[in-house]
Order: structure tokens, then C-alpha cells, then sequence
């Protein structure tokens, strides 16, 4: 019976760590375009010229180079999915991170960045 309590205990450890979700995504293009779909925020954290030479359609402009950067950032509501995306995905990587840290539940980062979105001939506003 011990053995069987073991594997027991195992199976059941095992199998909740896998279900738990992952706060942080990494995610396509397709798919941001899925969620954003549906209603979930897109935070683009490019610099403001950088932002201004084009950027997706319809996203909120948050400069991860700002100071008060963090602060601006958590603003959003904490349990609510959002997006976040920059140039080529090294900044938003950190920034996931720091948000994920700050309380955020679920962080989708869009790692190929508007350099991505801009290869695949997407819809851009200036």
C-alpha cells in the first residue's frame, strides 16, 4: 500500500504543476490577432519615435525606456489579459517579466514585435 500511496502522491504532484497556466506567453502574430479580437489590450513599449513611424492599429503607447515605466504599466487591471509587444521582442521579454513580478495573471508577449507585424505586410497607422 505504500508504494501505492507514493505513486499516488506523485501522479497528483505531477499532474497539478502541468495544469497550472503559465503567466507569461509568447505568442504570433496570428494570435494577437485572435486576442486582440477579443478584446484584449495590445501595449506597444517602443520609444515614442519609434511609435510614431508606425505602429498597430488601436494599441496603447507605454515607453518601457520611460521612467515611471512600472508605474504606468500597472495602471492596467492586474487580472485582465494584455498584450505586450516592442521592436523585436527584447524589451518586452523584460518587461513581462518585471509585470509578472508587479502581479499581473496573464502576460501574452508578442516576441517578433512590430518588426514582425511590419514583415508580414499587416495593416500599420502612422
Amino acid at each position: 500500500m505504500t508504494i501505492k500511496r507514493t505513486i499516488y502522491f506523485l501522479f497528483v504532484l505531477l499532474g497539478c504543476s502541468t495544469v497550472s497556466q503559465e503567466p507569461i506567453e509568447i505568442i504570433n502574430a496570428e494570435k494577437l490577432i485572435s486576442l486582440k479580437g477579443r478584446g484584449v489590450t495590445v501595449i506597444d513599449i517602443r520609444t515614442p519615435n519609434e511609435y510614431e513611424n508606425g505602429h498597430i492599429p488601436g494599441v496603447i503607447h507605454l515607453d518601457f525606456m520611460q521612467s515611471g515605466f512600472l508605474d504606468k504599466i500597472k495602471e492596467q487591471k492586474l487580472n485582465e489579459p494584455v498584450i505586450i509587444h516592442c521592436a523585436s521582442g527584447g524589451r518586452s521579454g523584460k518587461a513581462a517579466k518585471m509585470m509578472k513580478e508587479a502581479g499581473f495573471k496573464k502576460i501574452y508577449d508578442y516576441s517578433g514585435g512590430f518588426s514582425d507585424w511590419k514583415k508580414k505586410g499587416l495593416e500599420i497607422e502612422q
